[in-house]
C-alpha cells in the first residue's frame, strides 16, 4: 500500500502562543500529536518534550528491536514530569500525546489525554481512541455498579496527561490497516469544534491529505479558532 501524510498545525484565533507539537515522519511511519495542558504553565514546552522524545526513542531504537510502546510513553512521561520540576515545581507541567506507528500492515496507537485518533474506512468514521476525562472515567465507574460523583465543570478534566508523576497509564492497542483507509490524529482544538458528521465528509472528499488538514483547521477558525488546532492526516491508497 501507498502511504500519503501531511501535517499542519495553526495557533487559532484566540491564544497568544501555540502549545500543540506534532510528527509526521515518514521515515519511522510514525505520526503524533501532542497538546499542552492549558491551565499548567510551560505547555508548549511540554508538547515540544514530548514529540521530542516520542521521535527521539524511535531513532535510537535498533532495526531487529520492537518497539515496547508502553515504556516509550513510560520514559516520555519520565522526561516531561522531571522538566516539570525544575520550571513548575507547584504545579508541574503536561501535555497530551497521541501517535500511530505503522509496522508492517498494523498500525500501534499510543495514547494519553483527550486528543483524538481517527479511523474512516468504507465511508464509516471510528475514534480509536477514548478521552481520559472526568466525564469519561465516571462512565466506566457507572458501568461497573460503582458510585459515583461529578461536578458540570469539572467533566472535560483530564484524569491522565504526559508529565504526570510516575507511574503512568496509557492505551496502547494496534489495529490492522486496510486499502483507502484514512486516519486523522487531532488536537482538542479540531475535535471540540469540528462535528463527526463534517470530519468524515472532509476525510472523504479530500483528494490529498494536506488539503483534509488545512480544511479542518478553518472549520476550527471559523467556530471562533478558540484553541490551537492540529491535524495529522494519513491517507492508504
Amino acid at each position: 500500500m501507498k502511504l500519503r501524510s501531511f501535517a499542519l498545525t495553526d495557533v487559532g484565533r484566540v491564544r497568544p502562543e501555540n502549545e500543540d507539537s506534532y510528527l509526521c515522519s515518514e521515515t519511522h511511519q510514525l505520526y503524533a500529536v501532542a497538546d499542552g495542558i492549558g491551565g499548567l504553565p510551560s505547555g508548549a514546552q511540554a508538547s515540544q518534550l514530548t514529540i521530542a522524545t516520542l521521535e527521539k526513542s524511535f531513532i535510537d531504537l535498533p532495526a531487529s528491536q520492537k518497539p515496547d510502546y508502553a515504556k516509550i510513553i513510560s520514559d516520555i512521561n519520565q522526561q516531561v514530569y522531571s522538566l516539570g520540576r525544575l520550571l513548575s515545581p507547584q504545579f508541574g507541567i503536561g501535555s497530551t500525546l497521541t501517535f500511530a506507528h505503522l509496522a508492517g500492515v498494523k498500525l500501534h496507537i499510543g495514547h494519553v489525554g483527550d486528543s483524538c485518533a481517527l479511523r474512516l474506512r468504507a465511508k464509516a468514521l471510528e475514534q480509536l481512541t477514548t478521552d481520559h476525562t472526568v466525564e469519561n472515567e465516571m462512565r466506566e465507574r457507572a458501568a461497573r455498579g460503582e458510585p459515583m460523583a461529578m461536578l458540570l465543570e469539572n467533566r472535560n478534566a483530564l484524569t491522565r496527561c504526559i508529565g504526570q508523576p510516575p507511574p503512568i497509564q496509557a492505551d496502547c492497542h494496534a489495529h490492522t490497516v486496510l486499502p483507502h483507509d484514512r486516519y486523522l490524529l487531532a488536537s482538542d482544538g479540531i475535535s471540540r469544534f469540528v462535528t463527526m458528521p463534517e470530519i468524515q465528509e472532509v476525510l472523504q472528499q479530500a483528494s490529498e491529505p494536506a488539503s483534509a488538514a488545512q480544511r479542518l483547521i478553518d472549520f476550527a477558525n471559523e467556530r471562533g479558532g478558540l484553541d490551537n488546532s492540529t491535524a495529522v492526516v494519513v491517507f492508504f491508497d
